[in-house]
């Protein structure tokens, strides 16, 4: 049998080359093979979740302000007017540094105590200057907390003010602004959503 020579291309094994399955890739089909898939569009879904959520976080951390300030008004209260007075031994007492690193920033100190008959070795509240192990120095025993103890000079000079309240007043105010600010947005999102665009005729016609 006589070879004849096939203008078409060479079939391999019964495969066409690729050639012939596939035509030349345009322009766009090898911009998108450089570049990778296309990248997902987010959706406004996602972002009003996402506000809603900081409001809910930056709600929670000024609930827990406001609380953490009002227990201080009221430990303060607690110990002007029902504390238990006690004479605290000093067991050890170190130096706190201050954030620049060169300065004080009053001192850690632990001491002994006993309250009906119940020894406790605790931290000092509002600790200011060095004492001495062994010295005693006065102190306040919360009556509803007896593991908390504070030093009486810090007692006599503390009061308990609503003016404590006001940075987290502040702060509340912020979160109102913001609130009414996502709202407002919220609406313009969904009314801009229910909108039906209004189709316009083409140029020419």
């Amino acid at each position: 049998m006589t070879d004849e020579q096939h203008d078409g291309p060479e079939i391999v094994h019964g495969h066409a080359p690729a050639s012939v399955t596939s035509g030349p890739l345009s322009l766009d089909d090898r911009a998108t093979s450089l570049r990778g898939a296309a990248a997902v569009r987010v959706g406004r879904n996602f972002w009003l979740f996402a506000g809603a959520l900081g409001l809910v976080i930056f709600a929670a951390v000024l609930v827990v302000s406001f609380l953490s300030v009002a227990n201080d008004n009221a430990r303060i209260d607690r110990l002007k007017t029902h504390g238990i007075p006690v004479a605290v031994t000093v067991t050890n007492c170190a130096g706190n540094i201050g954030g620049s690193g060169s300065n004080s920033a009053g001192y850690t100190c632990h001491g002994d105590y006993t309250v009906g008959g119940v020894s406790y070795h605790e931290l000092i509240g509002s600790m200011t200057t060095f004492s001495a192990s062994g010295a005693d120095v006065g102190g306040v025993v919360d009556p509803s907390r007896h593991s908390t103890v504070v030093l009486l000079s810090a007692v006599r000079t503390s009061t308990a003010s609503p003016w404590a309240f006001a940075p987290t007043g502040l702060i509340a105010m912020v979160l109102v602004a913001l609130t009414l600010a996502f709202l407002r947005r919220a609406r313009h999102s969904e009314a801009g959503r229910h909108t039906t665009p209004v189709a316009t005729e083409p140029p020419g016609r």
